[in-house]
């Protein structure tokens, strides 16, 4: 396992989570800056460790997500000061709908989601490349670990 790789690539994680505390990603961009952030970790992911692209890709992508999302739980109250649209989203829920559990809670889904997203993506490039260069395809099975 390439540690340098992975925990490099995963400061994105906690600088988005902490840009989106401070209010400074717009509303509805924040979904476009993780596409960009998670096309880029599988890529490089992919390019660096074309063997093992699935686990590296998967455990950059998981730390990202899980600690993004765990500084904003952290963070809550200023994440809602900041962002009074999140407010907006939550007032619509049923009473006693309590937001920083919730956020809390989705901590260890967004990590899931985001590492499942980073390794598929960075499988497939690596097995793009494989095949552009002409190499065997590099198989991301129990054997590479």
């Amino acid at each position: 396992m390439n540690w340098r790789l992975v925990l490099m690539l995963s400061l994105f994680g906690p600088a988005l989570g902490g840009l989106t505390v401070l209010g400074v990603i717009p509303r509805g961009a924040e979904r476009f800056i993780w596409a960009a952030v998670v096309a880029l970790c599988a890529f490089l992911a992919a390019k660096q460790e074309p063997e093992r692209a699935l686990q590296h890709g998967a455990l950059i992508g998981f730390i990202n997500g899980a600690s993004s999302t765990l500084v904003q739980a952290l963070f809550v109250d200023t994440l809602t000061a900041n962002n009074p649209w999140m407010v907006e989203a939550m007032a619509k829920q049923p009473p006693g709908f309590d937001f920083e559990f919730f956020v809390f809670m989705l901590v260890p889904f967004i990590g899931v989601a985001g590492g499942g997203m980073t390794g598929l993506l960075a499988m497939w490039i690596a097995r793009a490349r494989a095949r552009r260069d002409g190499a065997p395809r590099p198989s991301s099975g129990p054997g590479n670990a």
